[in-house]
């Protein structure tokens, strides 16, 4: 099935409407309606329930999104730092090796 327009391009009030059509209807009939995957109206629905009409502005972020970006910053940090102290550690080896072969 196609379904037209992005839904990256639709207005707020868009997403507001079809997400309270989801609410009398089911999922299909306001996907059809509004010609949007049934994905995009669950996403929104909970964007909508979460932070009410400003979390369908464009750019808005669940608590969840905004949790998930902490974690993942958090997780690369970590990384960097394991990185950082095996190379330290590598070098440290490294200069064992030689000041003992000198023995």
């Amino acid at each position: 099935m196609c379904y037209g327009k992005s839904s990256k391009n639709l207005d707020s009030r868009r997403k507001t409407g079809s997400s309270q059509l989801q609410k009398r209807k089911n999922h299909t009939l306001a996907s059809q309606e509004f010609v949007v995957s049934t994905v995009s109206i669950l996403y929104w629905e909970k964007k909508y329930e979460e932070l009410g009409s400003l979390g369908l502005a464009k750019g808005a972020k669940t608590s969840a999104e905004i949790e998930l970006q902490r974690v993942l910053r958090e997780n690369r940090e970590l990384k960097q730092m394991v990185a950082e102290k095996d190379l330290a550690l590598r070098v440290k080896e490294a200069l064992l090796k030689k000041s003992q072969s000198r023995k």
